[in-house]
């Protein structure tokens, strides 16, 4: 069993509470903790203690954190289209912002917890500000971010270039799913919808409900699983094949800021920094679609799962 945690920016795109829902039906992850990114980062942290209250994980803690960027503002101004009222006496950790928990989790465990990033990667930034240690005791980063076969902004890492920088100058091993690898696992919504509703556990309703919200903000397209890669990588690394390369982040460029930039030489040169990402260049699609469709579409009880 693999310990993890998980660093998002649940609320805006639907993709991130599927996938979180994928884990925690997952026996071969164990959830440590859960921290949130993005505008109003509350209200995300009380969405994602709501699916994990339903399973029966109240012991898992869940913090928000970053609600802007290290620098300017969001590029991409997402609200929490699938938080509700019904959400505000939802717990969440008070005492210590995601960056903390983040610090306090890795650093009691070192070598040992692996971060799922499916959001922007200011709260990884901050923690590894915070802590001289934090870096060296995260075992690794798996994070859905970024386009490595052509040139775009893609949302995770424009909305926060200056902290990807940072987290990809860390040091820690990192793999990382760019936008083109995750387009092909998309789902029918309204087929979706309905599939969660036929399960009629509390999860899947729950899950139908949100999901049902995030489509009347006006979304115009199948579900595309995006933050389901990084997290099917660590339940079987076989899903998906890599190549070590060295990625950098443009800062500053005026077309080009937030786009991830791997030098590819035709004459043979040779680059004077050491290769620092497992790029994800295929993904197993069919067979990941298969694990979500068995592990939250056709899910056969929500009774309480208690400690994983």
């Amino acid at each position: 069993m693999k310990e993890i945690i998980i660093d998002t920016d649940i609320g805006g795109d639907i993709d991130d509470l599927l996938s979180i829902a994928m884990a925690i039906r997952s026996p071969e992850l164990q959830i440590m903790g859960i921290t949130t990114v993005g505008l109003y980062s509350d209200r995300r942290a009380k969405i994602a203690r709501g699916l994990l209250d339903l399973n029966g994980l109240q012991h898992i803690p869940v913090a928000a954190g970053a609600s802007k960027p290290l620098s300017r503002e969001w590029e991409f101004r997402e609200y929490p289209n699938q938080y509700g009222d019904e959400m505000v006496h939802f717990p969440i950790e008070e005492n210590k912002d995601a960056a903390d928990l983040l610090i306090e989790l890795v650093n009691d465990l070192p070598g040992k917890i692996s971060i799922v990033a499916i959001g922007a990667m200011t709260n990884l930034a901050e923690a590894i500000k915070r802590s001289p240690d934090f870096a060296r005791n995260v075992k690794e980063v798996l994070l859905m971010g970024g386009e490595y076969l052509s040139h775009y902004n893609e949302c995770n890492i424009v909305s926060d270039p200056e902290a990807a920088d940072i987290l990809f100058r860390s040091g820690i091993p990192i793999t990382a799913a760019g936008l083109e690898v995750c387009l092909p696992l998309a789902f029918d919504t309204d087929l979706l919808i309905q599939q969660l509703k036929q399960t009629g556990t509390t999860q899947s309703l729950y899950l139908a409900q949100l999901t049902e919200r995030w489509k009347t903000v006006g979304v115009n397209r199948p579900i595309i699983m995006f933050d389901a890669v990084p997290l099917a990588a660590l339940i079987d690394r076989s899903f998906i094949q890599t190549e070590l390369k060295r990625i950098q982040i443009e800062t500053r460029g005026q077309f080009t800021r937030g786009m991830t930039f791997s030098q590819m030489p035709h004459f043979g040169e040779m680059s004077n920094c050491e290769p620092n990402v497992h790029v994800c260049t295929d993904v197993r699609h069919a067979a990941l679609k298969a694990l979500f469709e068995e592990r939250v579409l056709t899910e056969t009880s929500c009774l309480p799962l208690g400690k994983q």
